[in-house]
């Protein structure tokens, strides 16, 4: 069974990467993936009642002081990577573990240390990570960055 990443003959492993069929409706599943993922990362890094920290503390996660920086600049940097649609595929898996650690996180923390008003719906980060998972099935398809590169570099 031949895949999408196999068949560009010649190629790098990270060109192969970027590659992505012209499928139209992808972009509805990196907008509902990139949009949540960057706002809030920029939401955990400009807004005060939105810090990561203690949502990492709370979850019993270790090291909350590394590890929700970290956890910060993937949501943005995935974001970004998923609404333009640039290493789409790279941004996806960046973005999966992230939101199964806010799906654990919705699961084991009984207050929401941010505020009660500040927890979004367990549904966001499902439904987000799935977003995810099939851009990186798929690819960022038709209005991506990827394609544009994929096309302009094998015309």
């Amino acid at each position: 069974m031949t895949t999408q990443l196999d068949s560009v003959p010649g190629r790098s492993l990270l060109d192969r990467v970027r590659v992505t069929e012209p499928h139209a409706h992808v972009i509805v599943l990196r907008l509902i993936g990139g949009a949540p993922l960057l706002l809030l990362g920029l939401a955990h890094v400009f807004v005060s009642e939105a810090p990561m920290e203690p949502l990492v503390d709370a979850a019993g996660l270790p090291f909350p002081s590394i590890v929700a920086p970290i956890g910060v600049a993937i949501e943005i940097v995935a974001g970004l990577s998923l609404l333009l649609g640039a290493w789409a595929r790279v941004g996806g898996l960046l973005a999966i573990p992230v939101m199964l650690g806010a799906v654990w996180t919705h699961l084991v923390v009984d207050v929401w240390p941010n505020g009660v008003d500040n927890e979004p719906p367990l549904a966001l980060p499902i439904v987000v990570a799935i977003a995810a998972a099939y851009v990186v099935a798929r690819g960022p398809g038709r209005w991506s960055v990827d394609r544009r590169r994929h096309h302009a570099s094998s015309g």
